[in-house]
């Protein structure tokens, strides 16, 4: 007859197999929710959708501020969007990196923008900020700032990376904002924001809070932001348009104030209204060297925070799956044993063990702990009786005196083999003596 099929198993899979799926949906859920950012439709001025930024835009229009849609960093270089203008970079791991560098040789009028820039980003395009910490979704707190376009909006919801020190080597720190959110800094003649959540930028988002106010207060600062509206890669600047190359090389300007611009009757660096204004150097930034790069590359962030998160489910899930395995299914189970050991093989096996192992002490401990079980069994000692409590009433059983009931119950360790082996007689002979009746001093029998 066919034995019936268990299902017992569908205990030990069904908890785990439960946990994982509930893990896996939540993480495609999750991923799901994350805009794509090379979707054309993501913080894009003209956009409607709930990744779109046009509510932003039509803020920033009714503060009075014009704003030109480009659709590239170069377009951002242009004559016409120099000066005094904000730069907005909401897609910052699309811009190439030299485009990045290029923000420091902007001029003194010009403020950049950028949203939600990895560490990644940060590292390629040197901007001296040492690290960032990313959480799963944003948060709201109080600006803890006194920076006017934060102080103005109040609570936000925009902690969500959050990024380290500023380098104050090269450049200074001007503001740090909700919980290392949002910081302000200096950058060559620049001065640049980074902002550490897109949300207060989306349509879908830029109700909440002092969302609203927060984003139209970053980018109303000048007349003109140049919005750059980027959704793939870009190329590398072309050489003739580097001006670490030998191509041409354009000196700050400002429309805000007096010119900048070298002339034949002004020296480079002196204003209109004569005073010396020092220069920064054209040369691009210098490569961060081994050491810094390796402060602010530590194993820790070199994998996004998601990562953690699932390896930690995967343990809890791990430690149920294990408690499953190890709790009781059931009561026990009678079953034959498929081989049957003689006792006496079993006794000469282990005592082949011990003496292989030269365990001479151990043998003779355990030969005496199985003697005074039983002799105090028969005695009936209790448990944790003194020593010579047994003793005594093993020598008044035995009729042995009891120096040599206690060198035989605890005397010295064995030297040898032959020493164990008398040891051992000795204790089976004191056994005997005391499992059998022996004659009283008037000679009855007990």
């Amino acid at each position: 007859m066919k034995k019936p099929r268990s299902w017992r198993w569908l205990r030990l899979a069904v908890p785990p197999a439960t946990v994982l799926l509930v893990l896996l949906t939540g993480l495609v859920l999750f991923e799901l929710e994350q805009p794509d950012e090379d979707d054309p439709a993501y913080l894009s001025p003209a956009s409607t959708a709930a990744i779109g930024a046009s509510t932003l835009a039509d803020g920033v229009r009714a503060a009075g501020v014009k704003i030109a849609r480009v659709g590239g960093t170069a377009d951002a270089f242009l004559p016409e969007n120099r000066g005094d203008v904000t730069i907005l970079l909401t897609t910052p791991q699309f811009v190439h990196p030299e485009y990045l560098r290029r923000l420091a040789l902007l001029s003194s009028a010009t403020r950049v923008v950028v949203v939600e820039p990895s560490r990644e980003t940060l590292l390629r395009g040197q901007v001296p900020i040492e690290g960032t910490d990313r959480a799963l979704a944003s948060g709201v707190s109080a600006p803890g700032c006194d920076y006017r376009p934060a102080t103005d909006a109040g609570r936000a919801g925009v902690r969500r990376t959050r990024y380290g020190p500023v380098n104050q080597a090269g450049e200074a720190q001007l503001a740090r904002c909700y919980d290392d959110s949002l910081v302000v800094l200096s950058r060559g003649w620049t001065t640049m924001a980074v902002v550490g959540s897109a949300d207060p930028f989306r349509n879908d988002r830029i109700g909440e809070f002092g969302n609203a106010k927060l984003a139209v207060g970053l980018l109303t600062e000048r007349p003109l932001l140049v919005w750059v509206d980027l959704h793939h890669r870009e190329a590398p600047p072309k050489p003739e348009e580097n001006p670490y190359q030998g191509g041409p090389t354009r000196q700050p300007t400002s429309t805000a104030g007096p010119t900048q611009t070298a002339g034949p009757d002004r020296p480079s660096g002196t204003p209109s209204g004569g005073r010396t204004t020092p220069q920064r150097p054209s040369a691009p930034p210098q490569t961060p060297s081994p050491q810094q790069s390796e402060r602010q590359n530590p194993l820790w962030h070199a994998f996004p925070a998601w990562t953690y998160v699932v390896a930690v489910l995967l343990a809890v899930a791990f430690l149920l799956y294990a408690l499953a395995r190890a709790r009781r299914m059931g009561g026990p189970v009678v079953e034959p044993l498929p081989v049957v050991v003689r006792a006496g093989e079993t006794v000469t096996g282990r005592g082949r063990l011990y003496q292989r192992a030269r365990a001479r002490e151990e043998s003779l401990t355990t030969l005496r702990s199985a003697a005074l079980s039983r002799m105090a069994r028969l005695l009936r000692l209790e448990p944790g009786t003194h020593r010579e409590t047994i003793v005594t009433a093993v020598a008044a059983s035995s009729g042995w005196p009891q120096h040599t009931v206690r060198d035989t119950l605890f005397g010295a360790p064995p030297e040898d083999d032959g020493s164990l082996v008398i040891a051992a007689i000795q204790l089976e002979a004191l056994v005997e003596a005391v499992t059998t009746e022996q004659p009283d001093a008037e000679g009855a029998r007990r």
